[in-house]
């Protein structure tokens, strides 16, 4: 590093303000990160200081060279301005978070909410790709000692000994560029998914629960709030001084509060939380693309799920939804659309009936005239109950918090203000929700952790975060719940307080008052890792199919999935795999019920080859392998060969997987080997 530090220096004596502002300009973004993380905006400095000599050597060659340069440069900039956005808003490198995010709303949400941020970085990108233009004094030397070659009206400028050859050049650049900082980020995000899924357990989407009216005497309404960003930790006076949201602190101990809230994977962002909370179950991605650089795009739309809005809206309540911020970003509506929530409220409908400037903000409507429509909406639907409202607030937003200007003046706090002001404004809407509809069942609910880094303050460990989960209600608590809980298991919970007796179990959540939640209930919660679709599994040719009782688990081609049903455990049901004749699992399913499970798996396998799990009486015993408890299965029903046997508490089994195709190529390798080397193995 001092070698490139001497050679900056040089440059900058021999070619003046253009290489010096060149360099300048290149060190920028990272160092707008310094007050992050210095350690990683250094290393980032050197490394963007590094590639930027190698596109200043490439100028100074021929056409191809300068294309390469202007190449380089441009993509290098850009990727700088993603890293510093992304480290920035979220705290962290590039990670399916950030990827969900990459789309033409978010573009629009950054030209309305930071226009300032927004224009900067489109003018930094520009002002650096078009800086190598003004590099206009190198000379070019072909061999040691000749005599420097400039462009006229420039003055000559030399190297110290030979100028750098192409071979040098293309060396040096192709280094720079695997030592570049953004790409470093990206293949580190690539390379911990890859290896994370060496050793995940999959969790395969479990069975839509069918819907039918659950008829209760006198059902309860239902006030959602949730609060961007506004997790538990900001009442800890160890984290702060002091406790940061005192009202919520105290008004807490009226009610539930769930005291043991984690995030966990798909979790992080709100649109993510929100699909989490209201269905049970975590986004999938979008069609098949489902890439190592973080599962790229997700789909927001859970299609087929049960959900929070699906099972209030069959049982005749009246769904509302409002929002400060843009419906269209992070695909919200598309979402709500989907599940129940009939009339949404979104920037665009709520800033038609705004009346003073100052409730809006450049990311949306603020939170103050967002309480007040509120308590008038909730006037018109206690006409006509049941209903259900739910509220996403907005103020405290990152990077530094959109405060009402109910809270009066800014005291240059930044977040931290904000924070402040949405802890007086939501226990004031809270209190006022209570007292005038007193038969209502009020929650509210962080969406995600927050950006301490938004707080320029050092964030507490991981595990010692918590999100802020609390409902209130007549004759409700006050109590504190120490279960661990997920975003899964807010909507059975609030299923349970509602009365809903047939739902506090749903999907992989469940109802804290009752159950520990599903998800930490496995040995090993920190490698459950959900997909929508099966991983790509293919049996080769002398595969065996291992079952273990602990889950139960089906384990082929190094992979490790957990047979579900509705949420984590499998019970009274059939969890199946079907492989196609060429080894490749193809689809996956549940099935429970009473009947001829018999003939529905048979139907569904559809002459294809099986693996799988049974805790089914009935389905065991048609299968002969016994009724009471888990039994495997694997191979084509009511063949000779098809296996099943039971898989007892601790037990495991591995049999092998007989797919005729593969067995045919198993066999006509062996005839094709030498009779000797046959014998030899």
């Amino acid at each position: 590093m001092l070698l490139v530090l001497g050679h900056w220096l040089a440059a900058c004596r021999a070619l003046g303000a253009s290489a010096c502002g060149y360099y300048a300009l290149r060190l920028l973004a990272p160092a707008c990160t310094l007050t992050l993380d210095w350690a990683y905006a250094v290393f980032w400095m050197a490394s963007d200081a590094v590639l930027a000599t190698a596109a200043r050597w490439l100028w100074h060659g021929g056409v191809g060279r300068r294309v390469w340069a202007l190449v380089i440069n441009s993509a290098s900039a850009f990727a700088n301005v993603l890293l510093a956005l992304s480290l920035w808003l979220q705290g962290a490198g590039f990670n399916a978070q950030f990827f969900f995010h990459a789309t033409a709303e978010t573009l629009l949400w950054g030209y309305e909410a930071l226009a300032p941020v927004f224009y900067g970085c489109w003018a930094y990108w520009l002002l650096l790709s078009l800086w190598p233009f003004a590099l206009r004094g190198a000379a070019h030397t072909t061999r040691r000692g000749a005599a420097p070659t400039t462009r006229r009206g420039a003055a000559p400028t030399t190297y110290r000994g030979a100028a750098p050859t192409t071979c040098r050049v293309v060396a040096f650049a192709g280094v720079s560029v695997a030592l570049n900082a953004p790409l470093l980020s990206l293949a580190w995000n690539a390379v911990s998914v890859a290896a994370e899924q060496q050793h995940v357990l999959f969790v395969p989407k479990t069975a839509d629960a069918a819907i039918w009216p659950e008829p209760l005497p006198s059902p309860r309404n239902l006030v959602l709030v949730v609060a961007e960003g506004l997790e538990a930790t900001y009442g800890l006076p160890e984290v702060f001084g002091e406790d940061a949201t005192p009202r919520l602190t105290a008004l807490s101990k009226e009610g539930v509060r769930f005291a043991n809230m984690r995030q966990v994977s798909h979790t992080s962002w709100t649109t993510g939380a929100m699909v989490a909370a209201q269905c049970a179950f975590p986004m999938g991605p979008a069609g098949n693309f489902n890439t190592v650089i973080g599962g790229a795009r997700l789909e927001a739309r859970a299609a087929g799920a049960t959900c929070l809005g699906d099972v209030l809206q069959a049982q005749g309540y009246r769904t509302v939804y409002l929002g400060g911020a843009s419906l269209a970003f992070g695909n919200k509506d598309e979402f709500l659309a989907e599940h129940g929530w009939d009339d949404r409220y979104g920037r665009r409908r709520l800033q038609r009936k705004v009346r003073h400037a100052s409730q809006t903000s450049s990311l949306g409507v603020r939170d103050d005239f967002l309480f007040a429509f509120a308590l008038d909406k909730l006037a018109e639907l206690a006409a006509t109950p049941p209903f259900a409202l739910a509220l996403l607030t907005l103020d405290t937003h990152g990077p530094f918090g959109f405060p009402s200007a109910a809270c009066g003046r800014n005291t240059g706090e930044g977040l931290l203000f904000a924070i402040r002001c949405a802890d007086r404004m939501l226990a004031e809407f809270i209190v006022a929700v209570r007292r005038r509809h007193p038969d209502a069942l009020v929650a509210l609910l962080s969406d995600h952790l927050g950006n301490f880094n938004d707080l320029r303050r050092q964030a507490p460990p991981a595990d010692a975060r918590r999100l802020r989960f609390t409902v209130w209600g007549e004759g409700i608590g006050p109590a504190i719940i120490h279960r661990r809980g997920t975003h899964f298991d807010v909507t059975p919970t609030l299923f349970d307080l509602l009365g809903f007796a047939r739902w506090t179990e749903l999907n992989l959540g469940a109802s804290l008052l009752r159950f520990d939640s599903p998800w930490f209930a496995r040995a090993h919660p920190e490698r459950l890792r959900v997909v929508h679709a099966l991983p790509a599994i293919r049996a080769r040719p002398g595969d065996a199919v291992s079952f273990h009782a602990e889950g139960p688990v089906i384990e082929i081609d190094g992979v490790r999935m957990l047979a579900t049903h509705r949420g984590l455990r499998l019970r009274e049901a059939v969890f199946a795999i079907a492989f196609d004749a060429d080894g490749a699992a193809v689809r996956h399913r549940a099935f429970a019920g009473a009947g001829a499970l018999l003939r529905q798996v048979e139907q569904w396998a559809d002459g294809q080859v099986l693996a799988g799990v049974s805790t089914h009486p009935s389905f065991n015993r048609q299968l002969s392998c016994g009724a009471v408890g888990q039994r495997f299965f694997a191979g084509y029903i009511g063949a000779p060969d098809f296996v099943c046997g039971p898989l007892d508490e601790g037990a495991s089994v591995s049999v092998p997987l007989r797919v005729p195709r593969l067995a045919v190529r198993a066999v006509d390798a062996t005839k094709a080997q030498p009779q000797g080397a046959a014998s030899a193995q």
